[in-house]
């Protein structure tokens, strides 16, 4: 093992400039001055093939927000202060120090939006995520009207101070920093409003701080799929695959959600989730080479994939296949890695459908021929749109012969699967299609798929054993853990809806994570050989045996709105790795508990699951 020590970064060029070095010479990062802690860091550890990754909490941040309020969402990690910053769901970001002992997360401060907004001209609706790089902070901001356009805050990270705001697309959702820190790009998903009256095109918004931070040095690109719509001079490249929903444009319809780059900084991959494709980016022309979609997994008997498609069949892990039964993958988070000296992709395929909600009365809802799920109350939720169906809702336009007409209306197979209705009827050989993969998967640089997990998370979930645990929270959602109702509740929605991915690699072994959003855990998978992952290790600082607020309700549900810490983690939205007192660690953040968890990475011989 080999550990570094990092101190002050400024130390060097200072030797330099007192030995009659230029000080133009400096980057405009070293210009910043930003005053870096000293950290312990493992490099260059190669890991013996006999042993495995295992996972120990360290310890926890627990917020004061109220439950289930996003109050955790995206945790990134600053190697120059040693920090961890955290979205809240709010205009502000927490600041959390590490213990020296077992790096157990506090808060210390906080970082308001309000100056960002007030320099970028926007008002400010809340930070969407964050990324953390050798000192500087990137906050990807939305508007408080969500249709607007958001922008990107730049701060420093031992003062806090803002650096400058630059702007972006509508809802940027996703930001981050590319390995070597010449760029910054958001995933900007332009969802529309809920009643459907203002739909904004994605984009994706690239930032080149190579030359200085100012207005005048920086470059903003803003990166649009205009190109790509029917008519224009891209429209045949766009895959007749790429899912479109409502609207008049392909820009329109694409909804960028989490970005990816190389380790060359040179190209970024970026999710289309509700598109169920990637589209492919350039950084030093911010354009787009290509859009890839992603296509269907099977989970017929000869994919040997397997899934408990129903909440009411009274069986807890009822795995089958079914025939022309597909998963559309619609990947959520999405990381790179380099394996052999070639790139792959790694996808968390949650699957996540478009549903356009808003609130108005029954009358005004009927008007504007949207569909009244407001009860009888005198105001309530309008949907203005939906993809979603259940299995019993298409089976009336399902033929006959079709090998899955019977299960369709079986509320104890697919009655209950939630599936897309994109057809006014299903002849014999037709697919019926279902949301989300419930797995992780691995793509080469094309986007073509080179391994999925199949049914491996759902298996080892359900033969997942631990002595404060029933066999009855398999598929659980994560807002109760009464288990006669939280239990099996998600079988028929996409499982466990797998949602974060980090990689790290260890010498000349990888592996990445997986934060499985509903059953509330992270899975260890050891990805140096990328045609054929290996499950290492599950973590979960969850307890079903706690109500998830201090008062709930006789189902489980929370009362009082009042987190209780012992419930533990709920949610994970994402993972980020990093190393400090000579050891590896990730901090996952949990949006339902509005948690963090610091877990310690070891390395053992023998099985360890």
């Amino acid at each position: 093992m080999k550990v570094t020590h990092w101190g002050l970064m400024l130390l060097p060029v200072a030797v330099l400039s007192a030995c009659g070095g230029d000080d133009d010479k400096k980057t405009p990062l070293e210009k910043l001055g930003i005053a870096c802690a000293t950290v312990e860091t493992v490099v260059d550890e190669n890991i013996d093939t006999d042993k495995n990754l295992k996972l120990t909490l360290t310890g926890t941040f627990v917020s004061d927000s109220p439950f289930d309020s996003g109050a955790a969402e995206i945790v990134s990690y600053d190697t120059c202060t040693d920090q961890l910053f955290l979205t809240n769901a709010s205009s502000t970001l927490d600041v959390l120090r590490l213990s020296d002992t077992d790096s157990t997360p506090a808060k210390t401060a906080e970082i308001t939006l309000a100056e960002a907004g007030l320099d970028a001209s926007v008002t400010v609706g809340s930070a969407n995520s964050v990324a953390a790089h050798k000192g500087l902070i990137a906050v990807a901001v939305e508007a408080q009207d969500p249709q607007s356009s958001g922008f990107i805050a730049l701060f420093r990270a031992d003062t806090r101070a803002l650096i400058n705001t630059y702007p972006a697309g509508a809802m940027p959702d996703m930001v981050t920093f590319s390995p070597d820190g010449r760029y910054i790009v958001s995933a900007n998903e332009g969802e529309p409003s809920g009643d459907y009256s203002n739909d904004p095109a994605g984009t994706v918004t690239i930032v080149d701080i190579s030359a200085g931070f100012s207005d005048e040095q920086a470059l903003v690109a803003q990166v649009g799929f205009g190109a790509f719509n029917s008519g224009s001079e891209r429209a045949a490249e766009l895959p007749s695959a790429v899912r479109l929903g409502p609207g008049s444009s392909v820009a329109r319809n694409l909804e960028p959600e989490y970005v990816a780059i190389d380790a060359a900084s040179a190209t970024a991959w970026v999710t289309l989730q509700e598109n169920n494709a990637v589209a492919v980016i350039d950084l030093a022309s911010a354009s787009v080479t290509a859009i890839a979609a992603l296509g269907g997994k099977p989970w017929d008997a000869a994919s040997g994939n397997t899934l408990d498609a129903s909440d009411k069949d009274q069986v807890i892990g009822n795995f089958r296949s079914y025939e022309q039964l597909t998963g559309l993958y619609m990947p959520d988070a999405i990381a790179t890695v380099t394996l052999n000296g070639e790139t792959y992709l790694i996808t968390a395929n949650e699957g996540d459908g478009r549903e356009y909600i808003y609130t108005t009365s029954e009358a005004e809802c009927d008007d504007a021929g949207h569909d009244w799920d407001g009860g009888d109350d005198a105001e309530g939720d309008c949907i203005s749109y939906t993809d979603e169906a259940r299995g019993k809702d298409i089976a009336g336009k399902v033929a006959a012969d079709h090998p899955l007409k019977a299960a369709l209306s079986d509320p104890g197979l697919l009655a209950r699967l939630k599936v897309t209705d994109d057809k006014d009827s299903y002849a014999a050989g037709d697919n019926i299609t279902a949301f989300g993969a419930r797995s992780f998967s691995v793509w080469n640089s094309a986007g073509e798929l080179v391994y999925d997990s199949g049914d491996v998370i759902a298996d080892e979930l359900f033969n997942y054993r631990f002595d404060r645990f029933s066999d009855t929270d398999f598929n659980a959602d994560n807002d109760s853990n009464f288990l006669l109702t939280t239990g099996d509740s998600r079988s028929d929605d996409k499982g466990s809806e797998p949602e974060a991915v980090e990689v790290a690699t260890f010498g000349d072994r990888s592996w990445t994570f997986i934060g499985l959003e509903r059953q509330s855990g992270v899975m260890a998978f050891e990805i140096t050989n990328p045609e054929a992952p290996v499950f290492n290790f599950y973590a979960t600082n969850r307890d079903f045996t706690e109500n998830v607020c201090t008062t709930s309700s006789q189902t489980g549900d929370c009362e009082d709105a009042t987190f209780n810490p012992a419930a533990g983690d709920l949610g994970p939205e994402s993972v980020d790795y990093f190393s400090r007192l000579g050891r590896h660690f990730i901090a996952v953040a949990n949006e339902v508990s509005g948690t963090v968890s610091v877990w310690e990475i070891t390395f053992e011989e023998g099985p360890i699951l």
